[in-house]
């Protein structure tokens, strides 16, 4: 009934002229830097591209955590999340997502550095006590993100964000944290005094393939946000977008 309304009122505003406002999008996001501090990163200047490229919807963002967002979509919170992707948790009866618009980023694994240590220690890490950001989904645990599953295969400890994974990693207090590599580049820029004390790991654990997740049923759906994302690629702001978090397609 709500779609029919919205197809009557639009197309009674075409016929007398009257401009139809734009649809309100809700889209979730979580604290996942460099994409969201919560407030600024990629995906708010994202939705400030959307809203300035077209005029059918107006994107707006709506805070959930890591955790809690597969309940805040079932319950109609948002309709709408970018950088994701289906196969972290998601049910293909609760979402459909667009084509991948994406690639290139992912997680790196990083310890501390010493003398003698090298990309060999990152070959085993049962032995090892691992920080991770709680609600992600890691290849090295197949994909797993419940927090008492993993407790049983490693010796890991749970953060809110890579911020505080690498906090605690620089104070000794894990032995390697799982850290996303865009977000590690820039940190690295803005405090180069930083990497001689760090050692990166070579191999990644994941190269993510990012795209956006719809509710079934909602607006834009996901072909249709897939055309508006091809022709914001088309005219070069998505490229410029990435650019500036030193990303690639």
């Amino acid at each position: 009934m709500r779609k029919l309304c919205w197809w009557l009122w639009l197309s009674w505003a075409m016929l007398t002229g009257v401009q139809a406002e734009p649809l309100v999008v809700k889209v979730g996001v979580y604290p996942f830097l460099p994409f969201s501090d919560g407030s600024r990163g990629l995906t708010h200047e994202l939705v400030q591209e959307l809203n300035s490229f077209q005029n059918e919807y107006r994107f707006e963002t709506v805070p959930t955590s890591a955790n809690r967002r597969y309940r805040d979509l079932a319950d109609g919170s948002y309709s709408h999340i970018f950088f994701e992707n289906i196969k972290w948790g998601w049910s293909p009866e609760q979402v459909e997502a667009s084509k991948v618009y994406l690639k290139g980023d992912g997680e790196v694994f990083v310890a501390r550095a010493q003398r003698g240590r090298g990309q060999e220690y990152f070959h085993k890490l049962t032995d090892k006590s691992l920080m991770v950001v709680l609600g992600y989904h890691y290849a090295f645990a197949d994909f797993e993100a419940e927090p008492a599953l993993l407790r049983k295969r490693f010796t890991i400890t749970f953060s809110s964000d890579n911020a505080v994974i690498l906090r605690n990693l620089l104070a000794g207090r894990g032995d390697v944290g799982v850290l996303t590599k865009s977000y590690l580049g820039r940190y690295l820029a803005e405090q180069p005094q930083d990497r001689a004390r760090l050692l990166v790991s070579e191999h990644m654990d994941q190269t993510y393939a990012h795209t956006a997740l719809v509710a079934k049923g909602a607006r834009p759906s996901a072909p249709e946000l897939s055309k508006l994302l091809g022709q914001m690629e088309a005219a070069g702001v998505l490229q410029r977008l990435w650019a500036a978090y030193g990303m690639s397609p």
